[in-house]
């Protein structure tokens, strides 16, 4: 029994020292997810705001409805980035990026830009996904 309680302690402190190092890597990958959607994010803008001034759209309402939906969703990417830096709950802040990428998406299935606009939007969609899968909602909601 003596030499139980050693064991037991050490496998306790083995496995908090696990759980510790795993939350510090998730921090970590939220942390440069972000900072990588920040980064596709602003290419997606600039490639898309580009392409709509050659567009059929320029000028036209469609136009500005795609780049309030951008500047509405770099917005929260910004806010979702403060909220991290800051040590604050990001989840609330997930919630709404992907909110507004929804209206981006959708905007982007019935109207063309090119190729070029679609595959920066491919990779933002991709980083979200990847960033959706490790901000998880706080317990007690």
């Amino acid at each position: 029994m003596k030499r139980l309680i050693p064991i037991f302690a050490g496998a306790f402190l083995l496995t908090l020292g696990l759980f510790v190092q795993s939350a510090s890597a998730q921090s970590e990958d939220v942390t440069r997810l972000i900072k990588q959607l920040e980064e596709d994010s602003d290419r997606f803008s600039n490639s898309a705001t580009k392409a709509l001034d050659k567009s059929e759209y320029d000028g036209t309402a469609r136009e500005d409805e795609l780049i309030r939906a951008v500047r509405g969703f770099e917005d929260s990417v910004d806010k979702l980035k403060q909220a991290h830096d800051n040590a604050r709950d990001t989840y609330d802040n997930a919630k709404v990026v992907q909110a507004k990428s929804i209206a981006i998406n959708k905007w982007l299935k019935n109207h063309s830009l090119g190729s070029t606009v679609a595959t920066d939007w491919g990779t933002v969609k991709a980083t979200l996904l990847r960033l959706k899968a490790l901000v998880k909602e706080p317990e007690g909601n």
